[in-house]
């Protein structure tokens, strides 16, 4: 089993900053109109990809997991339960928090629950946000991501189970080439590109692409000679999907930075270069020395610090967002104080709560882990 990587830690960290920050500085741009803010708010709106990051990365973590254990006489068992103490526990515990203790819950949500919360627990909505009619509260509108991973999760362990390393790689390569294609198609073909564009942002199957690409990486890796092989091209991989990813961007204006928002540079080849961008970074961390300038940048105890405790804030920055935005609004404060004050509050109160929800509940559950312990750590 992969020894723990801490660069992959800072990794987590700047998604869930990218991701906090996208919809942190939405909100307090109504605080203000400043120019250069706005300017400012409309560039954190490329925090999107902070979602892919962890779609990538969470390809190559389980791939590699599941490379590792495939002999375990308890393969499934173990993955599953060991999946469930992880994600479980926290993901309901946030579902109660809004059903019970959080404010201002939209009436749409509550009016409709018989209907949302089965979708809700039983992981299915982002297929659901498809749907004109269905309606998720924004304290738990950030979980459709959660959905498409659990998704991959269920998937994912028998076919790594049936296929050996060369049809493993084939069959991602294929799956990889297909959702590519179906997107391109999709896109160019469907008459109405906001449609397009969200139906390919919330849909499983164009979303397991980028878990792919990191699932690919962690299939190569355990052919002999392959780190030197990689360490040779990560870096050329990097610096070019990164390029693309930037030009991707550059070529959305003047509309939003955003794959969702009818971008179709970025519904055509944002998923891709992303992925292959946070490809190139894992390869680099695993390949290159310590002292490399990539890997020290991301070894940062701050960002460390946060990718430890992302899923928490992942899950909680909305109902901090939501209820600090209130707070914020009713104080009166308006103008650069508040537009800065309030998503700096939010990221605080966000981490004084995952440090409590590690405390009181995510610790005590992950050590079960150990009674569902990999018998081949090697």
């Amino acid at each position: 089993m992969l020894s723990r990587i801490k660069e992959l830690d800072g990794l987590r960290g700047i998604a869930v900053v990218l991701v906090m920050a996208l919809h942190l500085f939405k909100r307090a741009g109504y605080f203000t109109e400043h120019p250069v803010l706005e300017t400012f708010t409309f560039i954190t709106t490329t925090g999107w990809v902070g979602v892919d990051i962890f779609f990538t990365l969470s390809g190559f973590l389980i791939t590699s997991i599941l490379l590792r254990s495939k002999t375990d006489e308890h393969y499934f068992k173990n993955f599953y339960v060991r999946r469930a103490l992880r994600i479980f526990p926290l993901y309901y515990a946030a579902i109660l928090f809004v059903l019970f203790l959080a404010p201002k819950v939209e009436e749409e949500f509550t009016n409709q629950l018989n209907v949302t919360l089965p979708i809700i627990l039983l992981y299915q909505q982002n297929w659901a946000l498809l749907f004109k009619d269905f309606h998720i509260t924004q304290y738990l509108g950030i979980t459709w991501s959660l959905a498409i991973e659990e998704q991959f999760y269920l998937i994912w362990p028998f076919i790594v189970y049936k296929l050996d390393r060369e049809k493993l790689v084939k069959f991602s390569i294929g799956y990889i080439a297909i959702s590519i294609i179906a997107r391109i198609l999709g896109t160019l073909l469907w008459p109405n590109l906001s449609q397009a564009s969200t139906f390919f942002y919330y849909t499983s199957f164009a979303r397991f692409e980028e878990m792919l690409f990191g699932g690919l990486l962690a299939v190569f890796l355990t052919y002999d000679g392959a780190k030197e092989k990689v360490k040779q091209y990560v870096m050329p991989l990097f610096l070019t999907s990164f390029a693309l990813f930037v030009l991707l961007h550059i070529l959305s204006l003047p509309g939003d930075p955003h794959p969702e928002h009818s971008s179709l540079p970025l519904t055509l080849g944002g998923y891709t270069t992303a992925a292959l961008s946070t490809v190139g970074l894992i390869g680099i961390f695993i390949t290159r020395p310590p002292q490399n300038l990539f890997r020290k940048v991301f070894a940062n105890p701050v960002l460390t610090f946060l990718g430890t405790y992302s899923y928490s804030m992942y899950l909680f920055h909305m109902t901090a967002a939501l209820i600090l935005l209130d707070v914020f609004w009713h104080s009166e404060m308006r103008g650069w104080k508040a537009y800065f004050l309030y998503p700096a509050s939010t990221y605080a109160v966000t981490i004084i709560i995952a440090l409590l929800t590690w405390n009181l509940l995510e610790k005590h559950f992950l050590g079960l882990k150990t009674y569902f312990d990999y018998q081949n750590k090697n």
